[in-house]
This record gives structure tokens, C-alpha cells and sequence, in this order.
């Protein structure tokens, strides 16, 4: 029977396992079903459950880059447009 992992040691471990490069090629794709998904969702062609499934393998490959050493370069940036959107929509944003 296989260890227990945590979700950082497993992606830890797909990182190593598959590389850096080939996880970005991942996220790129992963990131397109969801694109696709969105747009099928618009002209109500596609399930709520399907679209689920899409953000649920974007954010994993986003948490597992987030695991691997973009994790503070990612709040920053994330901390930058939820200010702007923010000042777009007349409000303060303060951060949690």
C-alpha cells in the first residue's frame, strides 16, 4: 500500500518526478480546458461540475508552483490586482 503524502510533499514529489518545465507546459494546458470550459459554459453547452473540474486542476498546478518556490511572487502579484480591482470598483482594499 502506498505512504500518506500531504499535498506539498506530492507536489514536491511531481515537480521532481516531472520537472519544472514540463509542469509549466501542464498548467499551460490545463489552463486552456479551463478557457474552453468557460466559454462552453457561456453558450450553456457544458456543467457546472465540468467547469469545477477545470478550476480544481488550474489551482492544483498553481499550488504546486506555490509549493516549489512561487509562493510569495504570487501574493505579491495577487495583492497588486486585488488592489486595482479594488480602485476600479471605488473601495480600499485591505489585505487579511
Amino acid at each position: 500500500m502506498p505512504s500518506l503524502v500531504n499535498k506539498k510533499a506530492l507536489y514536491q514529489q511531481a515537480m521532481h518526478l516531472f520537472g519544472y518545465d514540463q509542469q509549466l507546459c501542464k498548467l499551460a494546458e490545463k489552463a486552456c480546458e479551463l478557457s474552453a470550459e468557460a466559454n462552453r459554459m457561456l453558450g450553456h453547452q457544458s456543467l457546472e461540475r465540468r467547469l469545477a473540474g477545470g478550476m480544481a486542476d488550474v489551482e492544483i498546478m498553481i499550488e504546486q508552483f506555490r509549493a516549489n518556490g512561487l509562493g510569495e511572487l504570487i501574493d505579491f502579484q495577487k495583492q497588486q490586482k486585488l488592489e486595482r480591482l479594488a480602485e476600479r470598483l471605488g473601495m480600499a482594499y485591505a489585505s487579511e
